[in-house]
């Protein structure tokens, strides 16, 4: 019979796994690597007599609502996406924290409050590539399956997650009588998410984020940042939307119009 020690060291080798190809251990989407994660590390603390330890952990989790980590995401960008990456960075930081999981990089306090204090200014409502990412901030701490890039900080107050996302498309192949799909091989960043005391106060949207959250007429209901010009439009467009929503601007194919478009 295998020893504790075993089954503990088991457990450890998973851990590093689960956290950077999470998409390979369940196909059922995030909510399955939420219940997966959630146990693995209540069954390390219970062999190591932490359970004590795991009271915190619950304490942030449940800033995440009823539905677990996964919740908030659906919410935000549609119950489609499986979400596997973003729980799992959650639950990496976890893992971290109580010491059962190790990161290549820990970011010290000058890199940062370079990184911090240059959130909002860097992705608020801008288009943010992976590769921009890291040649500003540097390496990641780690990539949660190979997309939410994880900053860690030496003094264990909160990491930073940089969620980038790709949307796979299908192009035609010329005499081939098939499609294949194609990938960008440097994503688009969707959101970053950074420590507070909500999900949604720690959240920014890069514009491909907020166009993903709101459709391409976004702007109407988030007017911030917009020329006093397409403030005027939005505001008309409101009302025009609360008077009879029927009559609300569509494009051809049925999403409210970008302001470019008027």
């Amino acid at each position: 019979m295998r020893s504790a020690a075993e089954l503990r060291q088991r457990w450890l080798d998973l851990v590093p796994l689960m956290i950077a190809r999470a998409g390979m251990y369940t196909t059922s989407g995030g909510a399955a690597v939420d219940i997966q994660l959630r146990g693995l590390l209540a069954d390390l603390c219970f062999l190591d007599e932490r359970e004590g330890d795991l009271d915190s952990t619950h304490e942030v989790i449940r800033r995440y609502g009823k539905l677990g980590v996964v919740g908030p995401f659906a919410a935000m960008f549609g119950n489609e996406g499986n979400y596997v990456a973003e729980v799992a960075s959650v639950w990496a930081e976890q893992f971290h924290r109580l010491g059962y999981l190790q990161v290549d990089r820990v970011l010290d306090a000058r890199a940062w409050d370079q990184l911090i204090t240059g959130l909002a200014e860097c992705f608020d409502g801008k288009d943010v590539r992976r590769s921009e990412v890291e040649a500003t901030f540097g390496p990641p701490s780690l990539v949660a399956d190979r997309r939410v890039l994880c900053y860690a900080p030496t003094d264990g107050s909160g990491w930073v997650f940089v969620d980038c996302y790709t949307e796979w498309t299908n192009r035609y192949v010329t005499g081939s009588g098939r499609y294949e799909g194609e990938r960008d091989n440097d994503p688009l960043v969707r959101s970053v998410r950074h420590p507070t005391q909500s999900f949604e106060a720690g959240l920014i949207l890069t514009l491909y984020g907020k166009v993903l959250r709101w459709g391409p007429g976004w702007w109407q209901q988030q007017p911030s940042g917009l020329t006093e010009e397409q403030q005027a439009i939005a505001v008309q467009l409101r009302r025009i939307e609360a008077a009879d929503p029927s009559q609300a601007l569509k494009s051809p194919r049925g999403h409210p119009r970008r302001a470019s478009d008027i």
